[in-house]
């Protein structure tokens, strides 16, 4: 019996694509998430705690079930059990890493795992028409030629768009919420690059060379001498185009682009005052009666007059029940807000140099019921105690946030994904990883949000997102923009969380 993988990305590296097959085949548009088929069409859509709710509304009326997968288990762990003995499961090679392949032949010991190759191909999806522009060294800090140099790898090929865009300070809007190209990079030594790309470039230094996808498959196969790969990221297609790939344990490239430097701190800082002037902006114009669509509207108009290229992810406005959906997008036109409504926005912006922004935040038109402000004051409470704790773990810090909203859960109120994530050229950038899963400890320059929530099914959510960075060890705010004093319940904060409080919103002003 034959089993297909539906990945929710496409066959170039881009993931969360509407195009992709996942999406197309199931209407699931998640951020995250895979498919089964079987031989007989019939889909099986896995999905983790922030999709639950999500996936059942966007698959509604279809031949698809909605498999519910819990937060301590993985993917690989439910297939075990999903995939009849000897069932062979087709996946596609284009857009399967070589590390998840491996996990596969691993767990996967009595099922037989065959590649296949989609239709689709590099110039079919890339348009010629398409600009690149540079980040000016004034932003970046560090030179396209510079970070090549600290690499000390030659004969690396590279084809993480991201980790691409940060090397070589090159960025393009042309794609709806991405700062990347549809590129792949091969880097021979510290003085000569070569860039696969159709997309037209700005004047390259001297030691980039670039070369069009159709010169692509044939280069690679032709490199007789040991080639550098990350299996996190290599697709298993271009791993079986080497003829001596070589696995490197550690990618610098993350090292390097997650700690920034004081250029890149100092842009951030610019970015999310611009950002923040967007919420201000966008504040001013709820009013009842506007949906959900026209209020996704106002605020990405906020956000590009205040000086957004545009937006670093598919924007998150949620009214009243839909605010429990954790990442919502469907941005209705008949729901509408009204006196006591519950407005969950969580937004981010690329700015001049394509630097993703992130931040969350809970609004309500006129006077809400008690238990609103009470969830609100919770998740306050979480997100003041983990921001000023002194605890450099990422686990120690999930942990706390956790153990303050444990008790909600009796009231029907979860806290069902990690605390929070790197953010740099992508909105999601690790490390860090902000979980009780990852115990590793921040360092300075990375940049990183801090997000707990509190969501009941079917009743509304409430989540407060800031992203900070880390300097002499401490945590320092990105983002200013006040907390909502009328979903406060003051009665709730201690003296000290009073204080705390109290001083964020003189800083926000």
């Amino acid at each position: 019996m034959n089993f297909t993988l539906l990945k929710s990305k496409d066959d170039f590296s881009y993931e969360h694509y509407s195009t992709s097959p996942l999406s197309k085949l199931t209407g699931f548009i998640g951020t995250a998430g895979e498919g089964i088929q079987d031989k007989n069409g019939h889909i099986t859509l896995f999905v983790d705690p922030r999709y639950h709710q999500q996936a059942e509304i966007q698959t509604k009326g279809k031949d698809i079930s909605v498999f519910k997968m819990q937060g301590q288990y993985g993917f690989i762990s439910y297939l075990k059990e999903f995939l009849p003995k000897n069932s062979t499961f087709l996946i596609p090679s284009k857009s399967t890493s070589l590390s998840f392949y491996k996990k596969l032949q691993k767990e996967l010991s009595n099922v037989e795992i065959k590649p296949y190759l989609t239709d689709d191909d590099a110039s079919s999806i890339t348009d010629e028409k398409n600009s690149v522009f540079s980040v000016p060294l004034e932003i970046a800090g560090k030179s396209a030629q510079d970070k090549i140099s600290k690499l000390k790898i030659d004969n690396f090929l590279i084809t993480n768009l991201e980790e691409i865009a940060y090397l070589l300070n090159l960025r393009s809007y042309k794609t709806k919420n991405t700062a990347t190209f549809r590129s792949k990079l091969f880097v021979q030594n510290k003085t000569k690059v070569i860039l696969f790309t159709d997309y037209k470039l700005p004047k390259l230094p001297d030691f980039i060379e670039q070369k069009s996808f159709s010169e692509y498959e044939k280069f690679i196969k032709n490199i007789k001498n040991e080639v550098s790969i990350d299996e996190n990221s290599i697709s298993l297609f271009d791993y079986d185009l080497l003829k001596k790939p070589v696995s490197i344990k550690k990618n610098p490239i993350e090292k390097m682009a997650s700690a920034k430097n004081k250029n890149e701190i100092n842009h951030y800082k610019k970015s999310f005052e611009r950002l923040d002037k967007a919420l201000f902006d966008f504040r001013k114009r709820i009013k009842e009666g506007l949906s959900e669509f026209e209020l996704n509207q106002i605020f990405e108009k906020c956000l590009i007059k205040n000086g957004a290229q545009t937006t670093s992810f598919k924007t998150i406005l949620a009214l009243d029940d839909n605010s429990s959906i954790i990442h919502y997008t469907a941005n209705s036109k008949h729901k509408i807000l009204k006196k006591g409504g519950l407005i969950l926005l969580d937004c981010g912006g690329y700015y001049e140099g394509g630097y993703a922004t992130d931040i969350t935040r809970v609004f309500a038109c006129g006077e809400v019921e008690n238990q609103i402000k009470e969830i609100y004051t919770a998740v306050l409470k979480a997100q003041l105690n983990v921001y000023h704790s002194k605890s450099l773990m990422t686990d120690e810090l999930d942990n706390l946030a956790k153990k303050i909203l444990k008790k909600y859960e009796k009231k029907g109120f979860y806290f069902p994904h990690g605390l929070g994530h790197g953010i740099g050229i992508p909105v999601h950038q690790a490390p860090p990883t902000l979980s009780n899963k990852f115990k590793t400890k921040l360092k300075n320059g990375y940049v990183f949000s801090i997000e707990p929530g509190l969501y009941c099914e079917n009743k509304f959510g409430v989540r407060l997102e800031n992203t900070v960075y880390l300097e002499d060890n401490k945590k320092v705010t990105l983002s200013k923009f006040p907390y909502e004093e009328k979903l406060i319940n003051m009665e709730m904060l201690n003296k000290k969380e009073q204080k705390w409080l109290k001083d964020w919103q003189e800083m926000s002003k």
